[in-house]
C-alpha cells in the first residue's frame, strides 16, 4: 500500500510503498528508510506543511530546488546566512568554497547534506540553529580553520567522518541523544583537547579519533551502569584512539565490553590502565606502541585474542607489543595470555628459573623424559 513520505536526505515529498523496509528516491537516487520517510512526512504535517507553500525570494546566488539548497555560487561573499524556507543543505554545495569564514543556519533546516562545507579551508565560525538532525558523511570535514562548533540538542546523527580533518578545531560539543559516534568523525583533529562523551553514547567505531595528536583528556558521564544498564559506552572500535600521543589517562567505563583492534595503539603518555570486570574482550595490539605503560590492572577475566590472520598482526600479536616499560601487570589468566605483555614476561624469565618452570610463561612441565610447558607447550631449555 502507498502513502504519502518525505525523504529525510533531500527533502523531497514521494509516495512510499509501506510494506518494503526500504527504497530508492527518485529525487536524489538515494537509498531511504521506509519507516524513517514516512515518520518525517508525519512531521513536517505536525509542524504545518502549509508552510511549505509560503513565496520566498532566494538571492541569485543561492540555487534552490523544492526547499533544497542545490548550490551556492557566492564566490567573493565571507559571511553567509543561509536563507528562510530552506530545508536541506545539499550535498557539496558550499564545497571547497575558501572565499567563506562564517555561516549562520536558520531554524527549518532539518539535515546538512554530505560534503556541504567540506574543504572550506577559511570556515572559521558556523552557527547551527535548533532543528537540524542530521549531519551527514564529511559535512565539514577538512575545514581547517574552524576552532569551535556547537550541535543543537534536536541532532541526533551524525555521520562518518563529519568533522575528520579540522585541524584547528579545539571545542566541540557531543548531542545528547547521540548513541553512535562513527567512523572517522573526528580523525586528525589535531588541536582538540578534551572530548566529553555523553552517556547514551553505545559505539566508539573505528578511527573515530585517531591522530587527535593534542587529545589529552576523555571524560565519560556514564561511568558505570548500576542504575541504568541500557546506558554507557559498550565497544572502542579499532583504531579508535590511535595515536593520541598527549593522552596521559584514561579511566575505562565499566560499562564497555570489547576493545578493538590497535583501539589505543601509539599513546605513548599513557602510564597507568585498569581494565573493568565488564570487559569480555580485548582484540590484537590494542595498546601496542604505548611505550610509557608501566602498570595494567584487570578487574575481571578479560579475555585477550591474538587474531585469526597472520599476516594482518603478524607473528607477535601482543595486545601490548613494545610496551617496555610495562613490568607490573595483575592478571588472573595471566599465564594463559603470557603472549600479550612481552616485556612483562621477559622481566619475569629469571625468576621462573629459578623456580624450575617455563622460562617463557611460566608454567609447570610435564614429562620425565621430554619435559613440556603445560601452558605454552615449549620444551625445557636450560
Amino acid at each position: 500500500m502507498y502513502v504519502q513520505g518525505k525523504c529525510y536526505k533531500c527533502g523531497g515529498f514521494l509516495a512510499v510503498d509501506d510494506t518494503q523496509d526500504a527504497s530508492i528516491c527518485p529525487f536524489c537516487n538515494k537509498a531511504f528508510i521506509v519507516q524513517k520517510a514516512i515518520n518525517s512526512f508525519n512531521g513536517a504535517v505536525a509542524h504545518g506543511i502549509a508552510a511549505k507553500k509560503t513565496s520566498y525570494n532566494y538571492d541569485s546566488d543561492f540555487i534552490v530546488e523544492r526547499s533544497v539548497l542545490i548550490r551556492y555560487n557566492g564566490f567573493t561573499k565571507s559571511e553567509i546566512r543561509i536563507p528562510d524556507g530552506i530545508s536541506v543543505i545539499g550535498e557539496a554545495a558550499f564545497q571547497g568554497m575558501n572565499n567563506i569564514e562564517s555561516v549562520f543556519i536558520p531554524e527549518g533546516v532539518e539535515l546538512i547534506s554530505e560534503g556541504a562545507f567540506s574543504g572550506c579551508k577559511n570556515l572559521q565560525s558556523i552557527e547551527i540553529s535548533e532543528g537540524v538532525e542530521t549531519v551527514d558523511i564529511d559535512a565539514f570535514n577538512g575545514c581547517v580553520s574552524l576552532k569551535e562548533i556547537k550541535f543543537p540538542d534536536s541532532i541526533k546523527n551524525i555521520e562518518a567522518g563529519a568533522l575528520a580533518g579540522c585541524t584547528s578545531l579545539e571545542i566541540i560539543n557531543i548531542p545528547q541523544n547521540t548513541e553512535l559516534l562513527p567512523w572517522r568523525i573526528f580523525e586528525g583533529c589535531t588541536s582538540l583537547k578534551c572530548i566529553n562523551i555523553p552517556k547514551k553514547v553505545k559505539t566508539i567505531e573505528d578511527f573515530a579519533f585517531a591522530e587527535c595528536t593534542g587529545l589529552e583528556s576523555i571524560s565519560f558521564e556514564c561511568m558505570h551502569s548500576e542504575y541504568d544498564p541500557s546506558a554507557g559506552l559498550k565497544r572502542i572500535g579499532m583504531n579508535a584512539f590511535k595515536n593520541c600521543t598527549d593522552l596521559s589517562s584514561i579511566n575505562i567505563p565499566e560499562t564497555v565490553e570489547y576493545i578493538g583492534n590497535q583501539a589505543f595503539r601509539g599513546c605513548s603518555k599513557l602510564k597507568k590502565l585498569i581494565i573493568p570486570k565488564s570487559v569480555k574482550a580485548i582484540y590484537p595490539y590494542a595498546f601496542a606502541d604505548c611505550t610509557e605503560l608501566e602498570q595494567v590492572t584487570f578487574a575481571g577475566e578479560t579475555e585477550l585474542y591474538k587474531g585469526s590472520n597472520p599476516y594482518k598482526y603478524g607473528k607477535n600479536p601482543a595486545t601490548f607489543y613494545n610496551c617496555p616499560k610495562l613490568l607490573n601487570v595483575t592478571y588472573s589468566k595471566l599465564q594463559k595470555h603470557y603472549w600479550a605483555f612481552p616485556a612483562y614476561i621477559k622481566s619475569q624469565e629469571p625468576i621462573n628459573i629459578e623456580n624450575g618452570r617455563c622460562r617463557y610463561c611460566g608454567g609447570e612441565f610435564r614429562g620425565l623424559f621430554d619435559k613440556v610447558c603445560s601452558v605454552c607447550k615449549a620444551h625445557k631449555d636450560y
